[in-house]
């Protein structure tokens, strides 16, 4: 079974993005996987300096905040679980920035190394996710990370369970 990380970028505690991670987790935990959620907005991070410290003292981060929780729980995840709603066509700026900080354990981990395995969960007003999904791409494609899929939309809470426990 594998060990799942979700970065829950909304700002909004008991929303639709927040309704999809429940369903997911549930759905994840019920195929026997094991799943930490990191709700982001509560969390005290810091955007990345680009001081380049990490890339020469072997990934170590020179900012000390929560994000080294992530990074703790990273380096053990086999799947990294995207959440967020759109906004301004894209992910938030909470899951933006823990993305950023995510150079600091390529550095230490290695860019080739580093093969996990991903999904996304999104809400919008709207359902225009062009941009989201082309950052996503970023993962899947350029990281060689395997793609378990996408939900894209609120009231999907069925295809985001399915989507849990479709993971093995």
């Amino acid at each position: 079974m594998k060990n799942i990380i979700i970065l829950n970028g909304s700002p909004r505690k008991g929303g639709k993005t927040d309704s999809l991670v429940k369903a997911f987790s549930a759905g994840a935990q019920d195929a026997g996987n094991t799943v930490k959620e990191f709700y982001l907005n509560g969390m005290n991070i810091h955007g990345c300096l680009a001081c380049e410290t990490c890339s020469t003292k072997g990934g170590i981060c020179v900012q000390k905040d929560d994000m080294a929780e992530i990074a703790d729980a990273f380096e053990t995840a086999d799947v990294v679980v995207f959440a967020s709603p759109e906004f301004w066509g894209t992910i938030t700026g909470q899951l933006k920035i823990v993305i950023d900080r995510l150079y600091a354990e390529f550095h230490k981990l290695g860019w080739t190394g580093v093969l996990k395995e991903t999904a996304l969960l999104m809400t919008a007003r709207g359902d225009s996710y062009d941009q989201a999904l082309d950052f996503y791409g970023i993962f899947t494609n350029m990281l060689a990370w395997k793609n378990w899929g996408t939900v894209l939309g609120a009231g999907r809470e069925n295809e985001a369970r399915e989507l849990g426990a479709s993971i093995y």
